[in-house]
């Protein structure tokens, strides 16, 4: 039985709820707030008033609504969503104008795929109608030439799932069928388009979903007899390896990977999407003996990974056993995706994890344990050298000049606290970030999960939106920066209250092409004459003026001596509320 809606944050009673709306805009805001929506993230056009309209009158009335936030650009809009969601767990709202929006977003879209960010976004599209028949058809020339052929099909091979509503009768139901596709394992991205005649129709009552009745589905335990076969694999293995990249989404599952890692004595090798392993414990596989991990491993376990080696520089032996735990565990939104594996276990690992570190006590002999125990002491062994070889090393650089990443990485590990969020984006340096950052505790260091660099600025907002009470702190290439969208990122983070800290590794050029090139052409031209076409970002922006031109704090360091103090000056105005931009000079590579 249906029953009335107060509004605001209200559902969740398991019931559907009968509401009074005025226009279909109100069904948009109402089913914002019936999935907890804390935020909209919005480019607003000729397309999207209706929603805006809606907002204030809800506002007006005293009723809760999401939280606007104007991005002043669309790609920084949908890296906020992401940052949101990954911090969260919890979908949010990213709502643009018709096609010139939508493409707007760029690569953030391929991002969100790739991070598996779970995002509700939402455009405008075109006016139906021209001779007035219905409120809100076409009255400017643009909305003959903002109508596309196929608008969805700008991001269809993004998505998981996109939709064009086409009355308002049913606008709440298809949102709910939004959220819920979005939030669904592995999470992702959905398109709706909103005509203006629908957002315009007029209406005098809706029946809202229960959410609680349209959420996300539960997530798959793992197959008893695969787990048990696994299980007696990496029990017997001389040579375990985990390899992972996106199992800390589930903060849980960290603590659980420590727990088998040490069972079976097995290095682990994460690639930083999110936090899956302690960097500083002692099997926690140091970057330089990756290669060699995976060639010699005769027994590998991968967690919610897409790309756990690279054929081409290092893989398994054709004897090592590969066992496979992922909720997406075919990749069927990769094109050619041929990675082997003997056991293929389509689990949330969340589950898996701990259900295969019961199997292994289990079944693990005396002697297996003891082996195991051994592996941990000589992997824990090298890697406390390794780490003091570091350590030296970074501590060697304070006096060289220009500014070594590795001096600069060193220097933000010894000023960002357990708590803080790292985001890295640094590119080619993103070695020395990991390296010379320890991270400790789930939640603490990200990536984008993509290719498509200005992520950081944007999910920084989204980030500290998420988390208000923990210091968030992004390091980026200035090439990363630069594609940030930094006027939009900073000035976001000044009038919303979401302050954050940028480090700019800034060695003027983008590097990976260069690495590339060089890769490609190790004794070509461009190297024989230093001449490296259409790279050089030379001279440099005044990075730090184009913070304080945001209300933000600026400030440029080319003395090593004066890192850690600059650093400890940002990070005591973000924590007064300011934006920061600390624009380090690195050495040009």
């Amino acid at each position: 039985m249906a029953q009335t809606s107060t509004r605001g944050k209200q559902y969740g009673s398991g019931a559907d709820a009968t509401i009074s709306v005025d226009q279909g805009a109100d069904l948009f805001v109402e089913s914002m707030l019936a999935n907890d929506v804390d935020y909209l993230f919005i480019n607003s056009g000729t397309d999207t008033f209706p929603i805006q309209e809606s907002l204030a009158k809800y506002m007006d009335r005293g009723q809760e609504v999401p939280e606007t936030v104007l991005c002043l650009d669309e790609k920084m809009g949908m890296a906020a969503a992401h940052g949101y969601f990954m911090v969260s767990g919890r979908p949010q709202v990213l709502l643009v104008h018709v096609d010139a929006g939508t493409q707007a977003v760029g690569g953030a879209v391929h991002n969100a795929q790739r991070g598996r960010a779970g995002i509700v976004f939402c455009a405008g599209r075109a006016p139906y109608t021209f001779e007035g028949e219905l409120p809100g058809g076409k009255n400017m020339s643009i909305h003959w030439i903002q109508e596309q052929i196929d608008q969805g099909g700008g991001v269809r091979g993004f998505t998981k799932w996109d939709y064009e509503v086409r009355r308002p009768e049913n606008l709440q139901q298809i949102m709910q069928r939004a959220f819920q596709v979005a939030s669904t394992e592995p999470a992702g991205l959905v398109y709706v388009t909103l005509p203006r005649e629908v957002l315009m129709a007029p209406m005098e009552t809706a029946i809202i979903p229960a959410s609680s009745r349209h959420a996300k589905p539960t997530t798959p335990h793992a197959d008893p007899e695969a787990l048990s076969e696994a299980a007696s694999i990496l029990a017997s293995a001389s040579r375990p390896l985990i390899i992972t990249a996106q199992a800390g989404r589930h903060p849980e599952v960290v603590a659980h990977l420590v727990e088998l890692a040490e069972l079976i004595g097995a290095p682990v090798i994460t690639d930083r999407v999110r936090f899956n392993f302690p960097s500083t414990h002692a099997l926690a596989a140091p970057a330089p003996a990756e290669a060699d991990y995976i060639r010699n491993a005769d027994a590998i376990l991968v967690v919610d990974s897409d790309i756990p080696w690279i054929p081409a520089n290092a893989r398994p032996s054709a004897d090592a056993a590969v066992v496979w735990i992922d909720q997406d565990p075919v990749k069927d939104s990769i094109p050619l995706w041929t990675f082997p594996a003997d056991i293929l276990m389509e689990a949330d690992s969340a589950k898996a994890i701990p259900a295969l570190v019961f199997e292994i006590r289990e079944q693990m002999s005396a002697a297996q344990s003891q082996a195991a125990e051994k592996r941990t002491i000589r992997h824990g062994e090298a890697h406390a050298a390794i780490a003091a070889r570091r350590l030296e090393r970074a501590q060697s650089l304070a006096t060289e000049s220009p500014i070594a990443p590795d001096w600069l990485s060193y220097c933000i590990g010894q000023v960002i606290q357990e708590d803080d969020i790292l985001l890295n984006e640094t590119v080619t340096n993103s070695g020395s970030v990991i390296a010379n950052v320890p991270r400790t505790k789930p939640g603490s260091m990200y990536g984008s999960g993509g290719s498509s660099l200005g992520w950081a600025l944007g999910a920084a907002v989204g980030a500290k939106l998420a988390a208000p009470d923990n210091n968030v702190v992004c390091a980026v290439g200035d090439g990363a920066f630069i594609y940030g969208c930094p006027t939009a990122s900073i000035w976001a983070a000044q009038k919303y209250n979401a302050p954050f800290l940028t480090v700019i590794y800034n060695n003027q050029i983008h590097n990976a092409p260069k690495v590339s090139l060089l890769g490609g052409y190790p004794e070509g031209v461009s190297e024989r004459t230093g001449n490296f076409v259409g790279m050089e970002i030379f001279p440099s922006p005044d990075y730090a003026k184009l913070a304080e031109s945001c209300g933000a704090y600026g400030e440029l360091v080319e003395d090593p001596a004066e890192v850690i103090p600059a650093l400890k000056r940002c990070m005591a105005r973000i924590g007064d509320g300011q934006p920061a931009v600390l624009d380090v000079r690195l050495a040009r590579p």
